[in-house]
């Protein structure tokens, strides 16, 4: 899961070496410093010799973005961006459009809506988290922020593992299987009520501790952490349940069906001939069932691709989910900024995966691409009444949408006619 309690505290380090600065300038949270003249240090509440105002403006000066975390925070809010505006025009662009209602497609649409929920309710929180290493919204926040966190990720999952099993008894078996919206539907019922369930414990285990190593006590919540309340092994013991069940498994699953179906269409040829043994059909008919097939082939080719994606950016956040909590070390720990850069790297994957489906749609789907177009068209000049300029051969060009008629929009002769007339 992509984890918010993600950062390694080095702050507690900095505060029990004296080589450390006093004046954290130039945007780094680690400086040294002269303060190591200092031979007796017993007068001093703290390591620094400050005052407790320029202590606690040391502490708020380290949990400020450096250089090098403002850059990942315009890769999260690029993503951000991205994956909502992608994943909604997936949902509204086979809502619109009654030909696009295909059960693959319901599917699509489905991981769309998981999709846009992991970026909508996970990336912000987790990027405040891991730029600031502190939770700053609360114990109730946390408790539902881990619990939608898991159940948008097992929905996520749990479609791309349906696509593959519909696709692999449609394609590979398809006189024992037929596919229909209602039995697409009921599945997609079970995806989302499996984590409704499952996620309960992060509700029950989950909850925010303050940060108790300063050198004096302060009211603050700089450095609070939201995650489990249980043992760091029991905690380690539950990330690896989870990298199981929504990493490993699924990625199998998917494997073996997808390895299935590039083995029917692009090594035995015509499903029907190979597997029901029936003669070879006309030559009309077969060029229609060829035209099938290729259609089918691209299908197969967008599905792989998304799944591809999905191992991509989910393997390193299981990795180091796991390995943190077993004390696994994945850095060099004399470098101080280690531990945040795999954070933002990690948990940005996943994100990325969510705002890149969309874009793989559109460039691997030309029924997709069209019906992009077609939607960003219809939203742009939906409502607007105004003439046009005129056509090329002179005659005057008028289009006029109100709320109204704006389903009239995602028609062939009224959109993509209307877009190339006024190219």
């Amino acid at each position: 899961m992509i984890s918010v309690n993600s950062t390694i505290h080095q702050f507690q380090t900095a505060m029990m070496d004296s080589d450390i600065t006093t004046d954290p300038s130039e945007g780094d949270k680690f400086v040294t410093s002269n303060i190591t003249g200092l031979e007796n240090k017993t007068d001093c509440w703290n390591d620094y010799c400050l005052n407790e105002d320029d202590y606690f403006d040391m502490i708020r000066s380290y949990i400020k973005p450096t250089p090098y975390e403002w850059f990942f925070i315009f890769l999260y809010f690029v993503t951000f961006v991205v994956g909502l505006v992608g994943n909604a025009l997936v949902c509204f662009a086979v809502f619109q459009n009654q030909n696009m209602r295909t059960v693959t497609n319901v599917f699509i649409v489905n991981l769309a809506v998981g999709d846009f929920l992991v970026i909508l309710i996970c990336l912000p929180p987790t990027l405040v988290n891991d730029v600031t290493e502190t939770w700053f919204f609360g114990t109730g926040v946390c408790k539902v922020v881990l619990y939608l966190q898991v159940v948008s990720v097992s929905v996520s999952v749990l479609t791309l593992s349906a696509i593959a099993v519909e696709r692999w008894w449609a394609i590979c078996y398809p006189l024992k299987f037929k596919s229909t919206l209602s039995r697409a539907q009921k599945i997609i019922v079970i995806i989302w009520i499996l984590p409704l369930v499952w996620a309960l414990p992060e509700v029950i285990v989950a909850d925010t501790q303050p940060y108790t190593n300063f050198a004096k006590d302060f009211d603050t919540v700089i450095f609070t952490v939201c995650g489990p309340s249980w043992s760091k092994l029991s905690t380690g013991v539950y990330q690896l349940i989870l990298a199981l069940m929504f990493f490993v498994f699924p990625m199998a699953l998917m494997v073996f069906t997808y390895f299935n179906i590039v083995t029917v269409l692009w090594t035995n040829g015509i499903p029907g001939d190979v597997m029901t043994g029936r003669k070879p059909m006309l030559d009309g008919n077969r060029n229609s069932q060829e035209e099938q097939i290729l259609s089918r082939r691209k299908a197969a080719r967008m599905l792989i691709a998304i799944v591809i994606v999905f191992g991509i950016c989910y393997l390193p956040v299981h990795l180091l989910n796991v390995f943190r909590y077993f004390e696994v070390p994945l850095y060099d720990k004399t470098d101080p900024h280690g531990p945040a850069i795999q954070s933002l790297i990690a948990h940005w994957l996943p994100y990325l995966n969510s705002a890149l489906n969309p874009v793989i749609y559109n460039f691997m789907s030309d029924k997709f691409r069209k019906e992009f177009k077609t939607t960003c068209f219809c939203l742009i000049y939906g409502t607007r009444t105004r003439p046009f300029r005129g056509r090329r051969d002179g005659r005057p060009f008028t289009m006029t949408f109100t709320n109204s008629n704006y389903s009239n929009c995602h028609t062939e002769e009224v959109t993509m006619a209307s877009y190339r007339d006024m190219a």
